[in-house]
C-alpha cells in the first residue's frame, strides 16, 4: 500500500454523514454494553449472585476479551477494509445483545456478554482510523468529538429506555414469545436493545473506504504488532502515562458508573417505579451533558490547538476537574434528588476528556500502525476500567466495608482516586507529548507550547 497524502480529503457532506452512522453504531454498542448495569437487582435475584459475581459480569468478559481482540482487529484494519471490518463486528454484538435475552445461567449469559465484548471490538479502533482520513487536522477534533458522543449518548439512551420500559415489563411479568418460549423482563430488555444493530451494521457496508494517510512516517506500509509495540516501548515516557492516565476516566465510567442505578436503587430503596424516574432522568443528563461535552471539547480542542502543542492533554485535564468534583460526590449526596443533580457535572467531567484522549493518541501515531496504536490505547483503557472499575467497588463493598448498604463510600472512594491518579499521570506526560508533537509537525516560532 502507498501513502497518498495529496489526494484531497472526502466531500465534508459525505464525511459527517460517515461520522453520523458511526456515531449511530457507537451509541449502540454503549446501549448493548450498558443494559445490564441496570437489570443488577433482577439478575441477581433470577441468579442468586453476590455483588461480587455481578462486578466480574461487568467487567471480566470486556476485560480479557474486548481489549485483547481489539489489538488483532485493529491489525486486521490496518491491512484491510476497515469498514468491513466494523460491520463484522456491528452485527455479531447486535446478535450476542439478542443472545443475553435467552440465557438463564451465570455461565451462559457470561459467554454472550464475551460475544458482545469481541463484537465491539471491531468499532472504535478502525472508525478512528476511517475518520483521521476523511477529514483534515483542522476538523478532526470536532469529528472525533462528535463520534465520541456515542459514549454518553449510548448510556443514556439505555437509562432512558431502561427506566421506561423496565418498570412496565416488571409489572406485565413473564411474557410468552413465538419460538423463543417464556421470557422474564429482564430478558426482553436484551433482545429488544439488541436487535437495531442489525440495520445498523447493514448501512455501513454501504459507506466508502478512503485513502490512508500518512503522519509522520515515509510509508502507509502496514507493520507487525510487534513493531507497533516496540515503537510504544521507545516512547515508554509519553505513552504509558498518557495511556494508563486516561484510564483514570474507564474506571469512573465502567466501575463506578455502572454501579449507579444499583446505588440509586439500594441507598434511597427506591421501589420499581421510583427506580425507572431516576434512572429515566439520569438518561437525559447522561445524554444532554455528554453531548455538551464531547462536542465542546472537541471544538476546545481544535481552538487550543491553534497555540498549544499539548492541547488535547489540557482539555483532558480541564475535564478530569470535573471528574473529582461530580463522582466523588455524587454517591454521597443524602437525597436521591441531589444525587441525580451530580450527574451533570460528573457526564461533563467524563465526556470532555474522550474526544481529546482519542485526539491526542492519533496526533502522535504514525499512520502504518494508528489502527494498532488505538487498539493498544483502548486495551489499556478498557483492561483497566473493566478490569478494575466494576471489581473494585464490589470488593470495597462486600470485603472491606462487608455491608451492601455501604455501595456509596466504595463509589466515591474508587471514584477519588481513580481520578487524582488520573490527573497526576497527565501532567507527567505533558513534556514527552509537547516534544513528540513538535518533531512530528514543528509549530512556527510564534506558536505557544
Amino acid at each position: 500500500m502507498t501513502t497518498i497524502n495529496t489526494e484531497p480529503y472526502p466531500r465534508p457532506a459525505y464525511a459527517w454523514f460517515v461520522v453520523a452512522v458511526l456515531l449511530l453504531a457507537y451509541i449502540l454498542s454503549f446501549i448493548d454494553r450498558d443494559v445490564l448495569s441496570l437489570l443488577v437487582g433482577e439478575l441477581k435475584r433470577e441468579m442468586n449472585l453476590d455483588d461480587k459475581e455481578i462486578g466480574w459480569l461487568l467487567g471480566a468478559p470486556f476485560a480479557l476479551f474486548y481489549a485483547t481482540c481489539g489489538i488483532f482487529i485493529a491489525w486486521l484494519a490496518d491491512r484491510g477494509s476497515r469498514k468491513w471490518v466494523i460491520f463484522g463486528g456491528v452485527a455479531l454484538w447486535s446478535i450476542a445483545t439478542v443472545a443475553c435475552g435467552f440465557t438463564s445461567t451465570y455461565a451462559e449469559l457470561f459467554t454472550a456478554r464475551i460475544g458482545v465484548a469481541v463484537g465491539e471490538a471491531a468499532l472504535t479502533p478502525p472508525a478512528l482510523s476511517l475518520l483521521k482520513d476523511y477529514f483534515p487536522p483542522e476538523r478532526i477534533g470536532r469529528a472525533i468529538g462528535l463520534y465520541t458522543a456515542g459514549v454518553s449518548s449510548g448510556a443514556g439512551i439505555a437509562n432512558i429506555i431502561g427506566g421506561s420500559v423496565l418498570p412496565s415489563l416488571v409489572a406485565a411479568g413473564a411474557v410468552t414469545v413465538p419460538i423463543a418460549g417464556l421470557l422474564e423482563p429482564w430478558q426482553l430488555m436484551f433482545v429488544v436493545v439488541g436487535l437495531p444493530g442489525i440495520l445498523v451494521a447493514l448501512v455501513i457496508a454501504t459507506i466508502r473506504e478512503p485513502v490512508r494517510r500518512d503522519a509522520g512516517t515515509s510509508s502507509g506500509t502496514p507493520v507487525s504488532i510487534l513493531t507497533t509495540l516496540g515503537h510504544l516501548r521507545s516512547h515508554a515516557r509519553l505513552f504509558v502515562p498518557l495511556f494508563v492516565g486516561l484510564a483514570g476516566i474507564a474506571i469512573m465510567g465502567y466501575g463506578v458508573n455502572y454501579w449507579i442505578p444499583e446505588f440509586f436503587r439500594r441507598t434511597y430503596a427506591l421501589d420499581t417505579e421510583a427506580y425507572g424516574y431516576f434512572i429515566r432522568w439520569r438518561g437525559v443528563l447522561l445524554v444532554t451533558f455528554g453531548l455538551i461535552g464531547v462536542v465542546g471539547g472537541g471544538w476546545l480542542c481544535d481552538v487550543l490547538r491553534r497555540r498549544y502543542d499539548d492541547a488535547y492533554l489540557r482539555v483532558a485535564l480541564i475535564g478530569f476537574a470535573f471528574l473529582i468534583v461530580g463522582y466523588t460526590l455524587l454517591p454521597l449526596m443524602p437525597t436521591p434528588e441531589l444525587a441525580l443533580a451530580m450527574v451533570a457535572p460528573a457526564t461533563l467531567g467524563g465526556a470532555i476528556p474522550t474526544a481529546a484522549g482519542a485526539a491526542a493518541v492519533l496526533s502522535i501515531a504514525p499512520a502504518n500502525m494508528r489502527a494498532q496504536v488505538t487498539a493498544v490505547y483502548y486495551f489499556t483503557l478498557n483492561t483497566i476500567g473493566f478490569a478494575i472499575g466494576p471489581i473494585a467497588v464490589a470488593w470495597l463493598t462486600e470485603d472491606v466495608f462487608q455491608d451492601g448498604n455501604k455501595l456509596r463510600y466504595s463509589l466515591a472512594i474508587v471514584a477519588l482516586v481513580a481520578a487524582a491518579a488520573g490527573t497526576a499521570l497527565i501532567v507527567m506526560a505533558l513534556r514527552p507529548y509537547r516534544a513528540r508533537v513538535a518533531l512530528i509537525s514543528p509549530r512556527s516560532p510564534s506558536g505557544s507550547q
